[in-house]
C-alpha cells in the first residue's frame, strides 16, 4: 500500500490559531458532495479498499458534513479504516474512524487531528461497517496525510526547544498552550497538563478510562466556580492531587506558585511510584518554603524536575506555562524510567 505525503495549502479555517471544534465539511474544505470526484474506504491492516458509488458518496456526505469534530493530538493516527475523499483539484484527504482527519504535524512525530465524539463518533463507525460488509474489496489503495504545516510553535527561549518538542512527542502538550508560553499558568491549565501526563503514563486514551479502571468515582459539581470548566479539575480532585481554595471554590483562573506546583507534581508522581527524599534544600531562600511544601520541593529538586535560579528556589514565585510544560515533561521521563520503558 502506498502512503502519500500531501501538503495541504488551502484551508477553510484559521491555521494560526486552530479552533477547538470544526464541522466535517470545514475540516475537509469540502462543502458539497458535487466537489467529490471519487471516494473509497480503505483498511490499513488489510491493505484493501472499496470504491463508493455516487449514491453512497452523496449519502455519506449528507450525513457527515455537519458532524462536529473536536481537536486532538495523536501520535499514531494512521491505522484502522479510513474514508478517502478525492476532489477535482487533485487534493485528497482521509478520515480515519479511530482518529479523524489529520490536518498537520505537531512536532516531528505527533499530529493534530479532528475527530468525532459522542453520537457522531457512533455514526462514523458506519464507515467501518460499509468496508466490512463489502464483497468487492480491491488491493492497493492510498491513505493520505497532511504534512505541509507544523502547528507546534516553539518558545523564544532556545533552551526550551528540546523539552517542548519532547512534550509534544509524548502527547502531554495541549495545542492551545503553545500560544501562551510566557503567561502564568492557571490552576485549571495545570490540571489539564497533569491529566494528560497521567493518561499517557498509564497508557490510557483518556483520564476518564483511567478513573474507571482505578475504581475512582468523581463528581462534576465539586466547586461552584468550575461550571463549564475542564473536567480534569474534578477528576484530579477525586484522585487527591488537587484541592480547592475553600470548601466549594477552586479558583480555576488563579495562578500557581512554584511550591504549589511542586506539591501537585509529587502527588501525581505518587500514582506511579513511591517517593522519598534523601537530603534537604540547598538554596539561599530555603527558609521561605512553606512547611507543608518542604518535602515536595526537596523531591522535585532531587529528581531534577524543578531547579532553582542563581542559588534561589523562589517558592512563592508564580509558575509560567513554559515552566509547567518543562517540569511535566521531566516528570514524564522520571515515571518512564521507573516503569522501565
Amino acid at each position: 500500500m502506498v502512503m502519500l505525503m500531501l501538503s495541504v495549502t488551502a484551508y477553510s479555517y484559521n491555521v494560526v490559531n486552530l479552533p477547538q471544534r470544526m464541522t466535517f465539511d470545514e475540516a475537509f474544505g469540502i462543502f458539497s458532495s458535487s466537489e467529490i470526484t471519487k471516494a473509497t474506504i480503505s483498511n490499513y491492516a488489510d491493505r484493501k479498499y472499496v470504491d463508493l458509488t455516487r449514491e453512497e458518496i452523496n449519502s455519506l456526505f449528507a450525513n457527515m458534513k455537519s458532524m462536529e469534530l473536536v481537536r486532538d493530538t495523536n501520535p499514531m493516527p494512521f491505522r484502522g479504516t479510513a474514508l478517502n475523499l478525492y476532489t477535482a483539484d487533485g487534493n485528497a484527504k482521509s478520515y480515519y474512524v479511530n482518529s479523524g482527519i489529520q490536518i498537520g504535524l505537531f512536532g516531528s512525530s505527533n499530529y493534530i487531528c479532528y475527530k468525532a465524539v459522542g453520537d457522531d463518533a457512533t455514526y462514523a463507525t458506519n464507515i467501518e461497517t460499509m468496508y466490512q460488509d463489502s464483497t468487492k474489496k480491491k488491493t492497493g489503495d492510498v491513505f493520505f496525510r497532511a504534512t505541509g504545516n507544523d502547528f507546534l510553535k516553539l518558545p523564544s527561549e532556545v533552551w526550551a526547544h528540546i523539552p517542548i518538542k519532547e512534550a509534544a512527542e509524548h502527547n502531554v502538550l495541549p495545542y492551545e498552550f503553545v500560544h501562551k508560553y510566557e503567561n502564568n499558568i492557571t490552576r485549571e491549565e495545570f490540571c489539564v497538563l497533569l491529566a494528560n501526563l497521567i493518561k499517557v503514563s498509564a497508557n490510557y486514551a483518556s483520564l476518564e478510562e483511567y478513573m474507571d479502571d482505578m475504581g475512582v468515582i468523581y463528581f462534576s459539581n465539586n466547586f461552584a466556580d468550575c461550571e463549564g470548566r475542564d473536567n480534569s479539575i474534578n477528576m484530579l480532585y477525586a484522585l487527591g492531587i488537587v484541592s480547592g481554595k475553600s470548601d466549594n471554590l477552586f479558583d480555576p483562573d488563579g495562578a500557581i506558585t512554584r511550591e504549589e506546583a511542586a506539591a501537585l507534581l509529587c502527588r501525581t508522581a505518587e500514582k506511579f511510584m513511591y517517593i522519598e527524599i534523601y537530603g534537604d534544600l540547598n538554596f539561599a531562600d530555603a527558609a521561605y518554603v512553606s512547611p507543608w511544601a518542604h518535602y515536595f520541593c526537596i523531591w522535585v529538586n532531587e529528581k531534577s524536575i524543578m531547579n532553582g535560579n542563581d542559588g534561589m528556589f523562589l517558592p512563592k514565585d508564580n509558575y509560567t506555562v513554559l515552566q509547567a510544560i518543562t517540569t511535566v515533561n521531566r516528570l514524564y521521563k522520571v515515571i518512564e524510567r521507573h516503569q522501565g520503558f
